[in-house]
């Protein structure tokens, strides 16, 4: 009998039968904790990239960029790094026809530069630091509005490369791949934040 008043007491009080008040206690304090972590996170200033931007089209084209340093083919290379952020960073869908695309996205490599910084005994420089100059621009293809501009678009760098200096904007080297991924990368990130 004793138990039968409990659980009517205990049920008359909206505690579950189930659950005593020490058990209910520890749910509304993990209750608690989970509310606050779920504000202080929603609240940090970090968001998606794809919700840092207005929704100014589903689908984007990427031009190869125009090479204007003498810099044999590294127009291909950023390109396809700038392709593979936009990718892996936003909610574009990456189409190769312009006519398809909501928007474009063009540029051109203005300079780039690779100043030793330190020099080690058997290389020419075993970290550079890398400077390159651009001009990007995103344009709405069907109102033909410019999203983004930035003709003077400075990416700067240093990596740590063991390498000839004259080998340096090769295509074999790896370096060059690290360099474009970080370029595409920043790019992307500016012109997602910007609008």
């Amino acid at each position: 009998m004793p138990i039968g008043v409990s659980l009517r007491a205990g049920w008359s009080a909206g505690v579950s039968p189930a659950l005593g008040p020490q058990a209910l206690r520890k749910k509304a304090q993990w209750t608690a904790l989970l509310l606050v972590v779920a504000l202080l996170t929603s609240a940090c200033g970090y968001r998606p990239a794809s919700a840092t931007r207005s929704v100014k089209g589903q689908s984007i084209a990427v031009e190869t960029l125009v090479n204007r340093t003498t810099t044999f083919e590294v127009e291909q290379i950023l390109t396809r790094a700038l392709v593979r952020s936009l990718v892996e960073k936003s909610s574009y869908r990456v189409v190769q026809d312009r006519s398809r695309a909501d928007v474009v996205l063009r540029g051109e490599i203005l300079s780039i530069l690779a100043t030793p910084v330190i020099f080690g005994s058997e290389t020419f420089g075993s970290a550079f630091l890398v400077t390159l100059n651009a001009k990007v621009e995103l344009r709405d293809r069907r109102t033909d509005k410019i999203l983004f501009k930035n003709d003077s678009y400075l990416f700067r760098e240093q990596y740590e490369i063991n390498a000839d200096v004259k080998y340096f904007f090769s295509e074999q080297n790896p370096a060059l791949e690290r360099i474009a991924a970080d370029f595409g990368s920043s790019v992307v990130s500016t012109v997602l934040e910007d609008f």
